[in-house]
């Protein structure tokens, strides 16, 4: 069973970091015209802000995201989930792409002490869980 919510858990973060490479890809084509075939980079003042917004807006109207929502998988906690809790939740979210083993090995060990409720480290920090 394990593995197969590590399958889903994973599998919804690449859904959604595609969909956000998309809507910036799109971005850069169609809004910021500057961008020339020397330059194909998407500025880091208008990727983070939207990579964030992504995850927070998703989690705090929906309680999930897009790629979490194709696998039936939402955020809860045992408390009232806040803006608060989403913010914390989220902040590690670019540094778990960046270097996978950050969002990997607390998954792991998370998922041996609690083995229905494994967490990434900002699951841990923001007392959330995606169930």
């Amino acid at each position: 069973m394990k593995i197969k919510y590590y399958l889903k858990r994973i599998s919804a973060a690449l859904i959604d970091v595609i969909i956000i490479a998309i809507i910036m890809h799109l971005y850069a084509l169609i809004i910021d015209d500057s961008l020339t075939t020397e330059d194909q980079t998407i500025p880091t003042k208008v990727f983070l802000p939207f990579f964030y917004l992504y995850y927070i807006v998703s989690e705090i109207i929906f309680k999930t995201t897009l790629g979490k929502s194709i696998f039936s998988l939402k955020i809860k906690s045992e408390k009232k989930i806040i803006f608060f809790r989403i913010i914390l939740r989220n902040i590690f979210n670019f540094l778990e792409i960046v270097l996978p083993f950050i969002y990997i090995i607390p998954l792991i060990i998370t998922g041996y002490t609690t083995p229905k409720k494994p967490k990434k480290l900002g699951d841990i920090i923001s007392g959330c869980y995606v169930a």
